[in-house]
């Protein structure tokens, strides 16, 4: 019994709560912190910015993700900003290089604008996917192409393919 009051005592003084685990006496959340004003960058084998992730507030949860606050992820083409997608929380899952929201969405291009609730963001793939209530906004006239001149899906499916 001395032992146990002992290591009791030795935990309290290194300021670790011991708690029942009783229900409705849940033991606390893992300590965790919080970083505001960051960014994270992620560049090519020569160096060139491929995207870089900026937000007003992290917290680092338990679950080892972030809970971001005023999201903005810039997206690169030879050193410049090709698209901008912004959220106002994010849940960014950094080892996985994944991001999701269930959050209003935006996305700026140099010729549009996609709005939306909720999205899922994946590194690997390089895709960006909005879930629902998707409007997009395009900046410049279109040009029709006659349609002798247009490919049929199974020719736009081909091409995409033998593009990659």
């Amino acid at each position: 019994m001395r032992q146990i009051c002992l290591i009791l005592g030795i935990l309290v003084g290194w300021g670790i709560g011991v708690t029942a685990e009783e229900p409705g006496n849940e033991a606390p959340e893992l300590a965790t912190g919080y970083i505001e004003h960051f960014e994270v960058p992620e560049r090519d084998s020569e160096g060139n910015l491929r995207w870089r992730l900026i937000g007003d507030r992290a917290k680092f949860r338990a679950d080892g993700l972030l809970t971001v606050l005023n999201m903005r992820a810039e997206f690169y083409q030879q050193n410049k900003v090709e698209l901008v997608f912004s959220s106002p929380t994010c849940t960014l899952d950094q080892p996985n290089r994944m991001a999701t929201t269930d959050d209003t969405v935006r996305i700026e291009a140099p010729n549009m604008v996609v709005t939306g609730i909720g999205a899922d963001w994946t590194a690997e793939r390089n895709m960006l996917i909005i879930r629902s209530n998707v409007h997009v906004t395009l900046k410049e006239k279109l040009v029709a192409i006659p349609e002798e001149q247009r490919a049929t899906p199974q020719e736009a499916v081909a091409n995409t393919l033998g593009a990659e």
